[in-house]
């Protein structure tokens, strides 16, 4: 379970996450808060604050069947998400087992993304880019390296070098400008 701030509303069954915490930490955050309401050790109810209002997240945990309450703040978003005692436990589809593998190589930092298709594959790359605040200099193992993805990574001054490309894998380095 990834590392929450609990808060002194635990009593209640009560967790406070942050957007901003869980993204640079590299956690993703609707993974953080479906861990948080039906892992082993759940709590009925998260606290979630953002500087902007993260959509997509709600929509996901409302198809769960979640209660979903905004309020805008002068920092940005507080939203409760109140697991309802009737929702069952994630199905299996939701949970995806394709998560980016991380390792280092020396002083490297290896990104494996070969879990994920098209175009799943290099917006994983592109999330972790864009939430990154130390990582410069990393290496890349995806299936293929897109048009698309040399483009995006030009406009975030990223320059790569493909160091390896077979038949069913690229290896990229890629290296921020």
């Amino acid at each position: 379970m990834p590392s929450h701030k609990i808060s002194s509303e635990k009593k209640r069954g009560c967790c406070e996450l942050s957007v901003e915490t869980l993204l640079s930490r590299g956690e993703v955050p609707v993974d953080a808060v479906i861990d948080a309401l039906f892992s082993e050790n759940s709590y009925s109810e998260v606290k979630l604050t953002s500087n902007f209002d993260p959509i997509p997240l709600r929509l996901n945990l409302k198809k769960l069947g979640c209660k979903i309450i905004r309020e805008k703040s002068k920092e940005g978003w507080i939203i409760f998400i109140i697991r309802d005692d009737k929702s069952k436990p994630l199905p299996e589809q939701v949970i995806s087992p394709n998560k980016p593998k991380f390792n280092f190589d020396g002083e490297m930092l290896n990104m494996d993304v070969m879990g994920y298709e098209f175009p799943d594959n290099f917006l994983e790359v592109l999330r972790f880019i864009d939430r990154s605040l130390e990582e410069e200099r990393f290496r890349v193992k995806m299936k293929s390296f897109p048009k698309r993805l040399q483009e995006l990574l030009k406009e975030r001054d990223w320059s790569y070098f493909v160091e390896s490309n077979q038949n069913d894998h690229v290896i990229l380095l890629l290296e921020k400008n």
